[in-house]
């Protein structure tokens, strides 16, 4: 029973899923950084090591610019789902609290492909008035404390028992989901 004496969903807490971010950016970034920071030693030192101290610092901060998307990747997009809780970015989520219907409903939305077609489709005014019944609505929160759905990631729209709707951005749509259909018991 939960705090207000309705029955707790059955979850199954062996269900593990899990999602990181691809590294392969971020190892070019630095190995790129690592071999000029040791070619412009090789210009500078031992003579001047002031400059190379500020050669290796600029150089520091265009390899931030260019981690900057990495990086917030890995702190607001990583998935991980075990023990009954779901996890995205630092949001945490019991996955009990996500309906069957939603997920049920989540399973038969089209993905990008289907919406890109389904857009093509439209005549303008059709299209007209599609994005004006959209900008009605309200945007279901997206979970991890990201601003938005990064590009190469897609959405999956979930509703929690309280009636939220919520949006988990991934890379493996279908591989999420079908955890956490599997771990809901579904």
């Amino acid at each position: 029973m939960d705090q207000r004496g309705q029955a707790t969903p059955a979850v199954d807490r062996t269900v593990a899923y899990q999602e990181d971010p691809p590294r392969t950016w971020t190892r070019i970034c630095l190995a790129a950084y690592a071999l000029w920071a040791v070619y412009q030693a090789f210009q500078l030192l031992p003579d001047e090591r002031t400059a190379w101290l500020v050669v290796c610092a600029m150089s520091l901060l265009l390899l931030l610019c260019l981690l900057a998307v990495p990086l917030s990747k890995r702190l607001y997009h990583r998935i991980r789902l075990a023990d009954g809780e779901l996890r995205v970015g630092r949001e945490r989520l019991p996955v009990a609290s996500l309906t069957p219907v939603s997920l049920a409903a989540a399973a038969d939305e089209p993905g990008r492909a289907g919406l890109r077609a389904y857009r093509a489709s439209l005549t303008p005014d059709q299209l007209k008035e599609a994005r004006r019944r959209t900008n009605a609505l309200t945007r279901p929160r997206l979970v991890g404390g990201a601003w938005a759905v990064p590009v190469g990631m897609e959405e999956l729209v979930v509703e929690t028992a309280e009636g939220a709707s919520l949006v988990i951005a991934t890379r493996d749509r279908a591989g999420l989901l079908g955890a956490l259909t599997r771990a809901r018991g579904i």
